[in-house]
């Protein structure tokens, strides 16, 4: 089944139907703050006219990285909805310019085929298929896993990976201070690894795509 998804607030009904038109799919999915107004009603019309269901995914209003978590929930649910694996696309142009952009970067985590219809259809530069933690070995995601709760110190970090992969966990520690994704700091006579910030995206993304 091809499921569409698309952010949406009252309004934006011409931006939707443009996606309808031009994307195809077999189920129509809005992600928005209410779905009351005309806009929504006019779009419910339409779908029973067609003999399908719309669909509606409250996505309260609050900080940019809820948002993404709560887009992200929505695509990963559409994705086996009725224990089918299923075909997404997502459209970000309705809605506010934050939930657009968190679309953005729910799509990227996930590697869901994402565009933009407003006038015109533009497919934008999301790798299909590619999730976030396909991005890295698996050694690089399992080390940002041990740091994930809390700063630890590195030869901690070291033991929990396993003394006879010390080599190859060293280097990957590297990689990842090269990535700015990993932070080291003196204390208390020892060197503590902790995530940057946006080692804690990278984290909390390839969790998420693995289902933690």
């Amino acid at each position: 089944m091809r499921i569409l998804v698309s952010t949406f607030s009252d309004g934006d009904d011409d931006k939707v139907l443009l996606a309808m038109r031009r994307l195809p799919y077999d189920e129509l999915v809005l992600v928005g703050p209410e779905d009351d107004g005309p806009s929504m009603s006019r779009l419910r019309k339409l779908e029973e006219l067609s003999g399908r269901e719309l669909e509606f995914r409250e996505i309260l209003p609050g900080s940019f990285m809820d948002m993404v978590d709560s887009i992200s929930e929505v695509l990963a649910a559409a994705r086996t909805d009725r224990g089918e694996r299923n075909e997404v696309l997502l459209n970000i142009s309705g809605g506010s310019k934050i939930m657009g952009d968190a679309a953005l970067f729910a799509a990227f985590r996930l590697g869901v085929e994402a565009y933009h219809c407003d006038r015109v259809v533009v497919k934008l530069p999301v790798l299909k298929g590619a999730t976030a933690k396909d991005r890295f070995t698996e050694q690089q995601v399992s080390v940002m896993d041990l740091l994930f709760g809390a700063d630890v110190p590195f030869t901690e970090v070291i033991e929990g990976m396993g003394r006879d992969n010390r080599s190859s966990t060293e280097r990957s520690i590297r990689e990842l201070k090269k990535m700015r994704l990993i932070l080291a700091r003196p204390e208390d006579g020892k060197v503590l690894l902790g995530l940057s910030p946006e080692g804690r995206e990278v984290a909390r993304a390839t969790r998420f795509a693995r289902g933690m």
